[in-house]
């Protein structure tokens, strides 16, 4: 693997918080040499696993309440749904290497892949930085049910600012929503209420049962891709999937 290629947002150490800069809103072209300026998040082996074992145990007791209930939502889906190549992505909207995923190497999978109907992109929660992270995800399953998943998804990763500093606060969280065609009584109504808390459990169970431990993760067929690696290393494994039907 190329030095340059860079791993996955995973727990420091110490599982103290870091801090983010805030994100510009406007998607940049990718240009392999801005590669340098994303700084790996690595779990430093069995024992950053271990730590993150610990706080998936205590994610699971803080949400067992409203994981045993509550509406499910399909994985929202960007691109053809019958693309016979799936890009399953595993992220948090607080996680800086996710913000780099999206604006530097999504857009060039959006009109190489999705744009050509050869590959989809499957959203999946992997909200475990903190409180601010499932609150986030489930205002985008708020937006979801009001079919505006992907524009919501595009606003958080445009308004990242520091970990469970206030960024996504559920006040922000329903402004951000004010700014979108959406019902805003419905939207702030759900928000408030964490309607869809169960459905984003339901994701990290999967995390869970994956053995996944940084964020982005990325699953192509049996494939697994950490962090916003290089837009060729997405192009290697989309293309081998679909050499191989």
């Amino acid at each position: 693997m190329s030095r340059r290629q860079r791993s996955g947002r995973a727990l420091p150490t110490d599982a103290s918080p870091r801090s983010s800069r805030p994100r510009s809103r406007r998607r940049q072209e990718v240009h392999r040499g801005r590669f340098a300026a994303i700084r790996p998040w690595i779990l430093p082996g069995v024992f950053g696993a271990a730590v993150l074992g610990a706080i998936i145990v205590l994610f699971d007791l803080s949400t067992s309440s409203s994981s045993a209930s509550g509406p499910r939502l399909a994985p929202p889906v960007l691109g053809e749904a019958a693309a016979p190549v799936a890009i399953r992505e595993y992220g948090d909207f607080q996680c800086p290497s996710c913000g780099a995923f999206f604006r530097l190497i999504e857009p060039q999978v959006r009109e190489a892949y999705l744009a050509t109907g050869n590959a989809r992109l499957e959203w999946h929660d992997f909200a475990w930085i903190g409180p601010e992270s499932r609150d986030a995800a489930n205002a985008a399953r708020c937006a979801q049910v009001q079919g505006q998943f992907w524009e919501y998804h595009d606003l958080l990763y445009g308004n990242q600012g520091g970990e469970n500093s206030g960024a996504f606060s559920k006040d922000r969280l329903k402004a951000f929503g004010g700014s979108l065609d959406l019902d805003a009584q419905a939207f702030g109504a759900c928000v408030d209420a964490g309607t869809y808390a169960g459905a984003v459990q339901a994701d990290f169970d999967e995390v869970r049962s994956l053995g996944l431990t940084g964020t982005p993760t990325f699953i192509i067929g049996s494939r697994r891709i950490v962090g916003a690696q290089p837009f060729e290393v997405f192009a290697a494994a989309i293309e081998a999937e679909l050499a191989g039907r």
